[in-house]
């Protein structure tokens, strides 16, 4: 079975577009959405519910006319508050699954996703969780703030609520659906594994992927891992778009930014275990 994995989009159209248009080609019935799926430049609590009951509903509509199977799941960036907006946009089409937290069989191969991320120095927290020996990365912000319906629950003293309020990421993925074969199985994680060089930042020599899921990945050994997040990693002089886990292939695609001329994505043959990272203009 072959899929197209792509992350990060961002709200940008064309890359929405231009995966459809890659799978239709490529006669691929699996696209996989990683995360961070919704517009994040200017109002996020105006523009991402109109992104999902506007584009996102007809995309999906699309892609349900094409018979394209679509696995995907919000991000950090994508408001915690859209969460029930977006569960019952996917839920009126049966071609399409929010696979956050959930697992979702296709032919022979279970698709498992998770959605949580480690702290990062940005204001907006949905979605954050830490590690035992985790050292929160220096804030940007003089606040933080978890979305509400209409705007953020300000966190002032963020680095105190990050010691004692926030879920471990161990357990969060203690709580994830057990696969019945992990040598068919398919997790998707918009956090990557740490020590991969899959989490590697531009502006620093810092790989910041989740020790939890690494530890996880060695203990599971599913068939495959797919994550995003962290977009120029594959592209930075020690970064890495694909790693091992013992017998766990881990891919990190990458992605562009906002409105550039170009989208990344990757290529997958479940069965034949080819794996690709692809470069298009959009």
């Amino acid at each position: 079975m072959k899929i197209l994995y792509v992350t990060d989009l961002h709200g940008d159209k064309n890359k929405y577009r231009k995966s459809l248009e890659i799978a239709m080609k490529q006669e691929i019935r699996v696209i996989v959405n990683g995360g961070d799926m919704l517009p994040k430049l200017g109002e996020r609590h105006t523009e991402q519910p109109l992104f999902i009951k506007g584009f996102l509903s007809n995309y999906f509509s699309i892609l349900q006319e094409h018979n394209i199977t679509y696995l995907n799941m919000l991000g950090n960036d994508d408001l915690l508050s859209v969460d029930n907006l977006f569960e019952q946009t996917c839920g009126g089409f049966a071609n399409v699954h929010n696979i956050a937290g959930k697992k979702i069989r296709i032919d022979e191969y279970e698709f498992i996703g998770m959605n949580q991320i480690l702290d990062h120095p940005f204001g907006c927290k949905d979605r954050v969780v830490t590690e035992t020996d985790y050292i929160p990365q220096r804030q940007l912000s003089l606040f933080a703030g978890i979305s509400n319906e209409y705007g953020y629950d300000r966190i002032f003293d963020w680095l105190e609520y990050s010691k004692t309020e926030l879920p471990l990421m161990c357990g969060i993925l203690k709580e994830l659906p057990e696969p019945e074969s992990p040598k068919k199985t398919v997790y998707v994680m918009h956090m990557p594994p740490a020590g991969l060089r899959l989490g590697q930042l531009l502006y620093q020599d810092l790989d910041i992927g989740s020790v939890d899921i690494y530890e996880f990945l060695k203990a599971k050994q599913p068939l495959l891992s797919l994550h995003g997040h962290i977009h120029e990693s594959p592209d930075t002089e020690r970064g890495s778009w694909m790693n091992q886990i013992g017998t766990t292939t881990c891919i990190q695609p990458g992605q562009t930014e906002f409105g550039d001329s170009s989208m990344v994505y990757a290529e997958i043959d479940l069965k034949s275990g080819v794996y690709a990272r692809r470069i298009v203009n959009i």
